[in-house]
């Protein structure tokens, strides 16, 4: 059970067009909401000088690698109809790109010495360190705006670490090419060449991820 980690989520978008918007969660203290990448980034700084981190982004991370040719497009084990390369799948993986790179390179420049996970399994415990996942927040479960969306996903993401069981990712792949991971290698998170071809945990509100 942990309920001592600062928990931040970007939904990813366009900030030019007003398409991007970010929640986070910190303990005993009211959501804070937001639509600047910036302020996330600052704040979130701010937070990992007390706090361990939890950070997500509302996109698809990683890609299916090793796959029949014929397969090689085609939508993730558990991702249903709303597949990563589809045409809204495929804008969201791309802008992804830019907006964590963005991101992680702006949090690197205030937590020089902070480590990154992807690891469920060991969450951060020292100041700055960061848990890094995906959300995954469909049409059924989504909110009347992307805030709402990445708030959703946040406390989907409080609720599994405070409930002291185990829990499984929303997405089932064993191979991948990760975009996070290739993002950390690129902001200087990390330079274990591993997190190319690790899946990252998909937190999926609605997903029974105790099953």
């Amino acid at each position: 059970m942990r309920a001592d980690i600062v928990i931040g989520v970007i939904d990813v978008g366009s900030p030019k067009r007003g398409k991007l918007g970010w929640a986070i969660l910190a303990p005993n203290t009211p959501p804070v909401l937001g639509k600047d990448l910036d302020a996330f980034i600052d704040t979130m700084t701010l937070l990992g000088a007390d706090w361990p981190l939890a950070i997500g982004f509302e996109a698809p991370l990683f890609i299916p690698s090793q796959r029949e040719a014929m397969e090689v497009l085609s939508a993730r084990r558990g991702e249903g109809s709303r597949s990563w390369s589809a045409s809204a799948g495929a804008a969201v993986t791309t802008a992804a790109l830019g907006v964590m790179t963005y991101t992680l390179a702006g949090l690197r420049k205030g937590l020089t010495k902070a480590t990154a996970t992807t690891d469920v399994n060991a969450l951060p415990e020292h100041p700055g360190d960061t848990f890094f996942f995906e959300a995954f927040v469909t049409s059924a479960s989504k909110g009347e705006s992307h805030a709402d969306d990445a708030l959703i996903a946040a406390r989907e993401m409080h609720a599994l670490m405070i409930s002291g069981q185990t829990f499984r990712s929303a997405i089932d792949e064993t191979e991948v090419f990760s975009l996070l991971g290739a993002s950390l290698l690129r902001t200087n998170w990390t330079s274990n060449l591993a997190v190319l071809s690790t899946p990252c945990l998909v937190v999926k509100p609605g997903f029974d991820h105790h099953g």
